[in-house]
């Protein structure tokens, strides 16, 4: 097992999510050295083991896409025992994250008040859709309701078509970010004054957030944007071309990347019209269609790679438009090291994107291959003072597994 560095080496973790947004916090976590004890029903576990009709036990690789350098132990928190179980961790432990629906983790006798009676200092992060107020409070949601919900769907897409969903799961992982941000600002304010606190996170507003500067122009000037496609309304170009193999972008940020491009591309005579001089200009609508079909027109006669050269040697943005293969088999993936191949205690490895963030003195790792459901119970059991008679006897009685 690779050795643990990480700058929340020491830090436990009690984990109640499921699915993908909590899950994500705690991998987050977990790979920057926590220990995160993975609470799991026996029997059943987290309901993303079973994609794809995988076996439940092992998981699902999108269930591994969440869950690396975690435990699982299996608790009945309908139990009474295993409720008692469940706080035994919780004393032991420096955070708690849930994503239920609101109130689900009080009626489980869970919630927050009845935790920090259990352990003044605990840090509990609640991830809900909409928050624990409002008319949506109780509506149930996933990734692609609060994609929908947030107005990130509504802007994606092509203007004349339907709405676009992300193809990542955009609103679980930007939620499952901003929960792993506010843990870990939130033990940084224990260690200077002693005290845990409750952290509110909603999807929504994590949503929301990707927006910033849309949003930020839309509340102070009430513009109303079209669904974006594959550019942007304040700049052109800065979009996707369709060449003779494929597509690629171009990303004239500024002005100048422009004026280049069209010399390059022995068309400066385009720019000498006041239709297409400047940004502004060519951000019209009734110019943008026309500059862009000028621009099309050239790029079908040849391929991506004669034209991303092109851009390159005259300093203009450039880059394919890559599926996985191509993403994966990039020199520059290869070169940062973004894939690791993981050792598996049982033989063989898996593969698996590395460890987001690098730091120098206190680098995270990947330590342990996603859990096998309840795999780690007696280990976690032992680590918080049980003995093997007491165990057993949690076992016997379906409070654990």
């Amino acid at each position: 097992m690779m050795q643990n560095n990480g700058p929340l080496k020491g830090i436990r973790v009690v984990d109640f999510t499921h699915q993908a947004a909590g899950p994500w916090c705690t991998l987050l976590l977990g790979d920057m050295g926590a220990e995160v004890w993975k609470v799991e029903k026996q029997g059943r576990g987290d309901s993303i083991r079973y994609a794809g009709g995988a076996d439940p036990v092992v998981g699902s690789f999108n269930f591994w896409g969440f869950n690396r350098n975690k435990k699982s132990i299996g608790i009945d928190v309908k139990h009474p025992d295993g409720v008692r179980l469940a706080k035994e961790l919780v004393l032991n432990a420096d955070v708690v994250v849930e994503n239920f629906r609101p109130g689900v983790m009080d009626r489980l006798r869970l919630g927050y008040q009845e935790l920090k009676r259990v352990n003044e200092r605990v840090i509990y992060c609640s991830i809900t859709a909409f928050g624990s107020v409002g008319p949506l409070a109780q509506d149930p949601a996933m990734d692609l309701i609060v994609q929908a919900t947030s107005g990130l769907m509504g802007l994606t897409g092509f203007p004349d078509g339907p709405p676009v969903k992300s193809a990542g799961a955009d609103a679980d992982i930007a939620s499952g970010i901003y929960a792993a941000y506010g843990i870990a600002l939130a033990l940084f304010h224990r260690a200077t004054t002693g005290k845990g606190q409750r952290i509110d996170l909603t999807m929504l507003d994590s949503v929301m957030s990707m927006l910033a500067d849309i949003n930020t122009v839309h509340l102070n000037t009430g513009r109303r944007f079209e669904r974006f496609g594959d550019g942007h309304p304040d700049c052109v170009p800065y979009q996707a071309f369709r060449a003779q193999d494929g597509y690629f972008v171009v990303a004239c940020l500024v002005n100048a990347f422009c004026k280049r491009l069209m010399k390059a591309l022995g068309r400066e005579d385009v720019l000498e019209n006041p239709r297409f001089t400047t940004n502004a200009a060519r951000c019209k609508p009734e110019n943008r269609g026309e500059f862009v079909a000028i621009l099309q027109e050239i790029f079908l006669t040849n391929t991506c790679e004669h034209w991303i050269a092109l851009c390159r040697a005259n300093d203009v943005p450039s880059c394919r438009v890559n599926g996985l293969e191509e993403v994966f088999a990039m020199e520059q993936v290869k070169a940062i090291g973004s894939v690791q191949e993981v050792p598996l205690p049982e033989g063989g490895t898996y593969k698996a994107t590395d460890v987001i963030t690098h730091m120098s003195e206190t680098p995270g790792s990947i330590r342990l291959r996603p859990p096998r459901l309840a795999e780690h119970t007696a280990e976690v059991l032992r680590a918080i003072g049980k003995s093997e008679e007491e165990i057993r006897a949690l076992m016997d009685s379906g409070a654990c597994g």
